[in-house]
């Protein structure tokens, strides 16, 4: 499995139906929703990856698990 955000080798994990949930040697773990990414897949876009792990790094004080549901400012441009 590739993990959703920077396309890298990851663990594909069971979690609950409306989310992906993914562990990157990279990115480390975390979920995305379903909706996110079909949206991103219809739009054509892919994150900015050293915003995106900054981002989860962030997230990880606050949860064990980071969740994204919204990508403002996430997106590369």
């Amino acid at each position: 499995m590739t993990c959703l955000i920077c396309a890298g080798p990851a663990e594909e994990l069971a979690c609950p139906e409306r989310w992906e949930e993914r562990k990157c040697a990279e990115c480390g773990h975390y979920r995305m929703s379903h909706a996110l990414v079909l949206a991103l897949m219809d739009q054509g876009q892919i994150f900015d990856v050293g915003k995106a792990r900054a981002w989860l790094v962030n997230q990880r004080r606050e949860s064990q698990i980071p969740y994204l549901e919204h990508v403002s400012g996430l997106l590369r441009t």
